[in-house]
């Protein structure tokens, strides 16, 4: 492929995962909407969050089986337009007036958005060689933040102009002709930019192997599973955040629902930004030399995250307060595509798909399946969303706890172990 087409796949994925992560947030900063329209809790709206991330969680690992035997790029725009439709549909929950179904359309959309981390990375890891596959996922998932704050920005500007339902419909539309787009992409050839044998030396040979097997396979890389647990114990954090963030800052300070929305987003924005692109270009130039890279780099960053923010939250002066989250916040996306380069970095290209889709399944099974309305509880029991936020952002050092221990286990990124007599068990990871 020549760069001229490898910089518009990079710039339409990027564009399809913005796009899965508006449709995914726009929902929090509707929050106060959604509770009137439907008489919610704030329980019952953790558990809206929670119908996405079930049907997200159960239909990754089934993507990513699919993923690794089928056309990426026509299974990759199907999930883009079931989540579009599915986006849509929850605006035309408001005429129905039923929980059921607004709940449905948010698991339905989880079920289309599972191709997006599964299929994207993998896609990427194939059109860009190892050298500079790290920024590559730092720019797709440089999507997350930038995505999550059109959420809060576009979202309650939409809700403020016309109403919610509104939102919902111009938040799905685009991805129609996204999912077009995609359909149209060249698959490129698997492992095609790989030099060398597979990092990974349990990766089987030959055709994968059906049912569960491949998965069981993919848990006995240390590194793999440690790095995957990281990712849990970060989204604990990470989700309630997300949907309760806007709240938080109206309570706080006293913002109105779109200046605490601006906030948010405008946080999200530049401290995302900042670290997801800084993130591939330290973890690039740092795995030429250091084991683990990827994983030492988000270890030492989510440590690091914790004292800002514990500081954000703490502090009442809003003029420290929100800088401090903002540091926070900084260090915490410096770590996400840095360990899912590692992820794709240390498994067969024939196994990346089922190694996303099994790290989707397990971190929102351990993890933000139930935050969310776990967090609603404890807030509405102790009356404070703030003390709620200190308590869950402690899981941040579980988190650089297993980066660290994953950069143990890890072979060298640039330097894939050499090929092993196939009558012999292939060593473990160094250890």
């Amino acid at each position: 492929m020549t760069k001229g087409s490898l910089r518009y796949a990079l710039a339409l994925l990027f564009f399809a995962n913005f796009l899965s992560y508006f449709d995914r947030q726009i929902v929090s900063v509707l929050q106060t909407d959604l509770e009137s329209a439907f008489s919610m809790t704030r329980e019952q709206f953790g558990y809206l969050v929670t119908a996405f991330t079930l049907g997200y969680m159960v239909f990754a690992p089934i993507v990513g089986f699919l993923t690794d035997r089928y056309k990426r790029t026509r299974l990759f725009a199907v999930c883009i337009f079931l989540w579009s439709l599915a986006t849509i549909g929850s605006g035309l929950a408001g005429h129905t007036g039923s929980k059921a179904f607004l709940y449905a359309t948010r698991f339905f959309i989880g079920i289309g958005e599972a191709g997006c981390l599964v299929i994207g990375p993998t896609l990427l890891s194939d059109y860009f060689s190892r050298e500079v596959r790290g920024k590559a996922l730092s720019a797709f998932f440089l999507a997350l933040p930038l995505g999550g704050a059109a959420g809060y920005l576009l979202g309650a500007e939409l809700a403020a102009r016309f109403n919610w339902q509104n939102a919902f419909y111009c938040a799905g539309a685009p991805g129609f002709l996204v999912a077009a787009l995609v359909w149209a992409l060249v698959d490129p050839p698997r492992g095609g930019t790989e030099k060398g044998p597979s990092p990974d030396p349990h990766a089987p040979t030959g055709p994968l192997p059906k049912g569960i097997r491949p998965y069981l396979d993919l848990l006995r890389n240390r590194t793999l599973l440690f790095i995957i647990l990281a990712q849990t114990f970060a989204v604990i954090f990470l989700q309630p955040l997300l949907h309760f963030g806007v709240e938080y800052f109206e309570v706080k300070y006293g913002f109105s629902k779109q200046v605490a929305a601006r906030t948010l987003g405008t946080i999200a924005v530049i401290a995302g930004a900042a670290g997801s692109m800084l993130s591939g270009f330290l973890a690039d130039r740092l795995a030429k030399r250091t084991r683990g890279a990827y994983a030492l780099l988000s270890g030492i960053a989510f440590a690091a995250s914790l004292p800002f923010l514990l500081t954000g939250f703490l502090v009442k002066d809003k003029m420290i307060a929100l800088p401090a989250i903002g540091l926070g916040a900084f260090c915490y996306f410096l770590c996400m595509p840095a360990v899912n380069t590692h992820i794709a970095n240390i498994v067969s290209p024939q196994q990346r798909a089922m190694a996303f889709g099994l790290a989707v399944f397990v971190l929102h099974l351990l993890g933000d399946m139930a935050a969310p309305p776990v967090f609603g509880r404890i807030a509405d029991a102790t009356g404070s969303t703030e003390k709620t936020f200190i308590g869950f952002s402690f899981s941040l050092l579980f988190a650089s706890a297993c980066c660290l221990i994953a950069a143990r286990y890890a072979p060298r990124e640039g330097k894939p172990p050499p090929p092993t007599d196939s009558s012999h068990p292939a060593p473990s990871p160094p250890g």
